[in-house]
């Protein structure tokens, strides 16, 4: 019995060591972790402006055609910037499919407008300062202190001077897709920053 106890420990812990820790990616698991909304729930409204002042309303564009709603960190983020670019040279497939594609950061509008400038790309920015989408879709996390530092060191950016705010607050770069009908339909989300869902997966679902 103590034998088959002991084993079971050392599975339990070689999973539980194999799983990503969220605090490698900056999220500070001493606050309530974000988990994102989940598949067939109703998405919430999206009311707003986009960064060049063009109304943005989900309730009306889902009578359009699907809306790819994708949430990134900043435009001091690489690994953001370069999913972005490369995410827009298959936006004409996307958008024939009838689809809305907006991109949302915490971020200040004029950096959110650096970011588009960066990627060379074509989405629908907003600039969510309010925090009030990334709360909605669960996605906001606290970031701690080691990576911000980390972030200042190496990306010579300060994430909430960046987002201008006091407290370092991100969203998981998470997908969701939402259906002409109000409802999620996918749902792409990880801790892992690098982890992002692909043009394929998107043109998959809709």
């Amino acid at each position: 019995m103590k034998y088959t106890l002991t084993i079971l420990l050392a599975v339990a812990f070689t999973f539980l060591n194999a799983q990503d820790n969220p605090m490698k990616y900056g999220v500070d698991t001493n606050y309530a972790l974000p988990d994102g909304i989940q598949v067939d729930t109703i998405a919430p409204r999206i009311n707003t402006s986009s960064i060049t002042g063009k109304k943005i309303d989900t309730d009306e564009l889902i009578k359009l055609g699907p809306v790819v709603v994708i949430f990134y960190r900043g435009e001091w983020c690489p690994v953001c910037n370069k999913y972005l670019s490369e995410l827009n040279e298959s936006l004409p497939e996307i958008t024939e499919k009838g689809a809305t594609v907006l991109v949302i950061s915490p971020e200040l509008l004029e950096n959110a407008q650096k970011t588009q400038k960066e990627t060379k790309s074509d989405f629908i920015f907003v600039s969510d300062t309010s925090l009030q989408i990334l709360k909605d879709y669960d996605v906001l996390f606290d970031v701690t202190e080691k990576y911000q530092k980390k972030i200042k060191m190496f990306l010579r950016s300060d994430i909430a001077e960046n987002n201008g705010k006091e407290k370092a607050q991100l969203p998981i770069p998470a997908t969701y897709i939402i259906g002409t009908n109000g409802k999620i339909i996918f749902k792409q989300f990880d801790y892992n920053y690098k982890n992002r869902a692909s043009a394929e997966d998107i043109l998959n679902i809709l």
